[in-house]
């Protein structure tokens, strides 16, 4: 069984069993990076990715981070949204984050070690049984 993607984006849902992942504010090499990184394996089961770009839809957000089985935020992109609601989010499982602000690395260290410094990590623990 080869697997898709369903790309989701705010006011949008998708209600289905599959796997979710959550991208906030993820920059333009990061989206190349995760294209690069799809091409290379072969997915063996469908996936949604909610993807979330300098929206102002926080209920649509915070939907999205309760239905998604795995999250990425990049903090280093400006949005007061997400800025106001980052330790919120950053408190609930499997929520992963880049951040090069190592003064605010620290104090988000206390409610998540979950920090990735290349999106290309946090794609091989989403995806590591994809591998081919």
């Amino acid at each position: 069984m080869d697997g898709k993607i369903t790309l989701i984006t705010p006011p949008d849902f998708y209600e289905n069993n599959n796997k979710s992942v959550l991208f906030i504010n993820i920059s333009d090499s990061d989206q190349e990076k995760v294209t690069k990184y799809l091409s290379e394996i072969e997915l063996k089961e469908n996936y949604n990715f909610y993807v979330f770009t300098n929206e102002t839809n926080i209920s649509w957000l915070l939907y999205a981070v309760s239905r998604s089985d795995y999250k990425f935020i990049d903090l280093d992109t400006e949005n007061h949204l997400v800025n106001v609601l980052a330790s919120y989010m950053l408190a609930n499982n499997n929520f992963f984050y880049q951040s090069s602000d190592e003064n605010f690395v620290a104090i988000i260290n206390h409610l998540n070690q979950n920090r990735i410094t290349d999106i290309n990590k946090f794609l091989e623990r989403v995806f590591d049984e994809q591998k081919q």
